[in-house]
């Protein structure tokens, strides 16, 4: 039985006929006609040709050949408009301009690249019946055919689908695993969306970051209800099997839906070992934890300067003065003081650092406006200057580790033991306040460093410019007798998952895994033998681990591409690197996902609120993939 399609592409295409099994393969069309027509196909045969211009159809069956569409061509008036618009564009460029000699218009091409337009530039769907666009559409190209707004939020919902299938499609096909992070989001609405981004690294070596998932998620926000829900995005995307870790903030909700989430896997028999790295730790929140905690020892000095702040931006007459001292002064910062969101100490942190700056200007404004009354004092700039200093290791820590286009879990363990470094020396310091401040934020940092400590450590282990032998020094120096026994602890977590690893090898595909108990099948009387073989398998894998222990250090550098190192000695350790392939894509924050919420909020705006929550992840997460692919470029044809 044959079926009936349309082509629109002169290579060899295969179909499969209703009742058929094996596909039909086409003869390659050779005529230049095809140029300027859509073949049509009844079964693998010809029948019909479909101007592009005029879209009129034409009898194109092999006895009456191709001279209707010659004839066709010759006569067609859209055939013609175009080729005098081709031409009289052609004139006008220059001997080095690129020419439009063989270019055509195809209305799906301009139809997908406007559609595109529309998502990465976050416009609304009514753009396309506004006159003022359709007159600009016009000026451009006459032939373009200007859809409706539903049709362009249909096209909309297909090319997320599509693109959704062929992502999937391309994790499946990569040989790593999978790290994820999540966080919820609160829009306009007060309704929850779980954003839930995918990291890997692909066959190329190169890190990979996409949203998987942007859904609406029911009240209450508990673990349970949002385990659910990354659960069903999971099953969706088929990575149930290919989870390798899920980076998130440590509110109680997301440690009781990582507990949900380990134990689903592992009753499925999907979890990697003991799933140790399971839960990573976002260490830009550990660091806000760590630093709010110093604040509130010392929030008068601050309030004062943000006070003064909020005072000079709160009119126009206000700022007009501010920047009229400043010219008087002879300032040349260009920055001017900001506002911070108490919230987020970074901020904060700015916002001292660029008030310091203006002290004098402060001054001034004091003894010209009787009105204003919370100028800061003497102390309290002195106490920012130092707050400033104490806090700089922090804030250039957070943005080390809050990349979303390299590894930085890698930068974990180098990060947060400067800033145990820090916090022993403020403690000596002979300011009371800050030597208190500092007691509060080592109580805090030692609560996170025992819960991140195998993970941080595993990850350093696996950067040849350090190893286990830089992580021993680092335990034996920093904890004195307890150095040793956090190495072991380090070493048995990391044998448990290079074992994980090994069990996989040689071809470490990751299908969903049988469970394996030792056990020996009595009706296979070479059973005992497959043991034996396994064994001395995974006994000969294993010197792998420590051929690489045991190997000399990479020299240290500066600028160091940690996954090209390890893509070059795959090789060379063919386990290890397949740990450390999948260890690298963990982020080290929520950064990747929290990006996408000042995306939503745009999308999800006062003017847009009636949108669906199925269109709001359709856009947020279509946006993401066309940047990341790059069809925001000039190559729209893509």
């Amino acid at each position: 039985m044959y079926t009936l399609v349309n082509a629109c592409t002169n290579q060899y295409l295969h179909t499969y006929c209703i009742d058929a099994s094996r596909p039909i393969k086409r003869r390659k069309l050779r005529s230049d006609v095809w140029k300027e027509f859509e073949p049509i196909y009844e079964g693998n045969l010809v029948v019909q040709a479909k101007c592009i211009h005029c879209l009129e159809l034409l009898s194109a069956t092999r006895d009456n050949g191709r001279s209707a569409c010659r004839r066709h061509l010759k006569v067609c008036k859209e055939r013609t408009r175009m080729n005098q618009l081709v031409e009289s564009m052609n004139t006008g460029l220059s001997p080095d301009s690129l020419a439009l000699k063989n270019w055509k218009f195809d209305q799906e091409v301009s139809r997908k690249a406007m559609v595109n337009f529309i998502v990465l530039q976050e416009l609304p769907f009514s753009l396309v019946d506004h006159a003022p666009f359709q007159k600009f559409i016009a000026t451009l190209n006459p032939w373009f055919t200007i859809v409706s707004r539903t049709t362009v939020a249909e096209d909309i919902m297909s090319s997320y689908e599509d693109r959704r299938l062929a992502l999937r499609e391309t994790i499946k096909n990569s040989n790593s695993r999978v790290c994820l992070t999540a966080d919820l989001w609160t829009s306009n609405q007060n309704l929850g969306y779980l954003c839930i981004t995918c990291h890997f690294i692909d066959n190329d070596w190169m890190l990979q970051k996409r949203i998987i998932g942007f859904g609406l998620v029911a009240s209450p926000h508990d673990g349970f209800t949002l385990f659910n829900a990354l659960l069903k995005c999971l099953e969706e995307c088929k990575l149930e099997h290919k989870v390798f870790s899920i980076t998130l903030d440590n509110a109680k909700n997301n440690n009781n839906m990582v507990g949900s989430l380990r134990k689903n896997l592992s009753e499925r028999h999907l979890m990697l070992g003991n799933g140790d790295l399971l839960h990573m730790r976002c260490v830009a929140h550990v660091l806000n934890l760590i630093v709010k905690e110093g604040f509130k020892v010392i929030d008068g000095a601050t309030d004062r300067i943000r006070d003064s702040v909020k005072y000079i931006r709160s009119s126009q007459a206000r700022k007009q003065r501010f920047e009229e001292i400043i010219v008087q002064l002879g300032i040349s910062c260009e920055k001017r003081p900001s506002l911070d969101v108490p919230t987020r100490w970074n901020s904060t942190y700015l916002m001292l650092k660029s008030a310091i700056e203006y002290r004098a200007v402060f001054d001034v404004m004091e003894s010209q406006d009787p009105n204003y009354m919370d100028k800061p004092s003497n102390t309290d700039w002195n106490m920012a200057d130092l707050l400033c200093n104490v806090f700089k290791p922090f804030y250039d820590a957070t943005n080390v580790v809050s990349g979303t286009l390299y590894p930085t879990v890698n930068h974990c363990f180098h990060v947060l033991w400067e800033v145990k470094g820090k916090i022993e020396t403020l403690e000596s310091n002979t300011d009371i306040s800050i030597a208190v401040m500092a007691t509060k934020m080592k109580l805090k940092f030692q609560k996170y460093w025992d819960i991140c400590l195998l993970q941080i450590c595993v990850l350093v282990v696996l950067d040849p410019r350090f190893k286990l032998s830089f992580v021993s020094f680092r335990l034996d120096a920093g904890f004195g007798d307890k150095g040793p026994a956090y190495t072991e602890m380090v070493k048995a977590t990391l044998q448990n998952l290079f074992s994980a690893y090994s069990s996989m090898a040689p071809d470490l595909n990751y299908s969903q895994p049988e469970p394996n108990d030792g056990s020996i099948d009595e009706d296979d009387c070479w059973a005992d033998f497959e043991q034996h073989l396994a064994a001395q398998k995974r006994k000969r894998v294993k010197s792998e681990l420590d051929t690489y222990l045991q190997d000399d250090l990479f020299p240290r550098q500066k600028k160091f591409d940690i996954l090209q190192w390890w893509m070059m000695h795959s090789t060379k350790y063919h386990v290890v690197s397949r740990m450390a392939r999948d260890v690298f894509a963990a982020p080290a924050s929520t950064v990747a996902s929290e990006s996408a919420f000042s995306t939503s909020g745009r999308i999800v705006s006062d003017y847009r609120s009636r949108l669906t929550s199925k269109k709001v992840q359709a856009l947020v997460c279509l946006q993401n993939w066309l940047r990341a692919e790059g069809t925001f470029s000039l190559n729209c044809t893509k």
